[in-house]
């Protein structure tokens, strides 16, 4: 018969647990599910290096690695590999690789939650992140071969500091409104594909420029719709991605497709700088 260990919480093991929490320290698969559904709210599941099959996460438990992404592997061909089903904002997961073997429709497939995903490697699906009906933060992620590296319906949220690239859309928004910030977006077929009804925001400031660039259809294809005191029509929306870097100090206005994108000012590719023309290269 297999055991998992519980250890009473030590604040030098993990700061990030609550004082009073309970740490369950697994190293097998049916250990870290048993530890999952056996935690009490607010409990951490620290999960030990290995390759394990697919988990169901539960409100307020948060599954953590050990030793990160490099070490530590979920992996399965299913339609999820993780299902993150109506979480609330306690629920973490941390520190994993995660691959659905081009089979799964979300890697990690979350529904009314609004989880965090924290320093993951995802890869491999039709959607590393697939949300719908969430308020979810996803940050220091790493999106990897994926049809949409993030796919958000009806959903809002943070999406900071994550690497997105090889994947046929880095982010796909449907009636969406997440704000996206300090993102790499690169190497994918498109970047970002704003559709039905949402509003998001996209960079806005310097500090909180996303770096997108060499998409080869493009940075962004606009759909959306515009509200109109909160009523959905179907007239074209006027898409404003400021403070952005597109890739160079001159960016080409073939990057942004579909209806009306205002994508400037934007960034220098120093960070540290907006711009709002093109700047003349002196000739030698």
């Amino acid at each position: 018969m297999t055991t998992w260990i519980r250890l009473l919480f030590v604040p030098c093991l993990l700061l990030s647990v609550p004082a009073g929490a309970e740490v369950w320290k697994a190293s097998e698969h049916r250990q870290i599910q048993d530890a999952i559904e056996s935690a009490a709210y607010g409990d951490t599941v620290l999960v030990a290096p290995g390759t394990y099959g697919k988990l169901v996460l539960r409100p307020g438990v948060q599954l953590i690695a050990e030793k990160g992404p490099d070490e530590t592997l979920l992996t399965s061909n299913s339609f999820w590999v993780v299902k993150a089903d109506g979480l609330d904002s306690l629920t973490t997961i941390e520190g994993f690789s995660i691959d659905g073997q081009k089979g799964a429709e979300g890697v990690i497939r979350a529904e009314e939650s609004n989880l965090v995903v924290k320093d993951c490697v995802i890869k491999g699906g039709w959607s590393g992140f697939r949300g719908l009906f969430c308020d979810m933060t996803i940050q220091n992620c790493t999106f990897r071969e994926c049809q949409n590296g993030i796919y958000l319906f009806e959903s809002q949220g943070s999406v900071v500091n994550n690497d997105i690239q090889l994947c046929i859309t880095g982010i796909t928004l449907v009636s969406a409104a997440p704000r996206i910030v300090r993102n790499t977006i690169t190497r994918n077929t498109l970047g970002f594909r704003i559709a039905e009804h949402s509003d998001p925001t996209i960079g806005g400031t310097i500090s909180t420029a996303n770096r997108v660039w060499n998409n080869v259809s493009g940075a962004v294809k606009n759909e959306a719709y515009q509200k109109n005191q909160g009523l959905r029509t179907m007239k074209p929306k006027t898409l404003r991605v400021p403070y952005n870097f597109w890739g160079s100090d001159c960016p080409d206005s073939a990057m942004f497709r579909g209806n009306t994108i205002e994508w400037g000012p934007w960034v220098d590719e120093s960070g540290k700088r907006s711009l709002d023309v093109c700047e003349k290269i002196a000739p030698e």
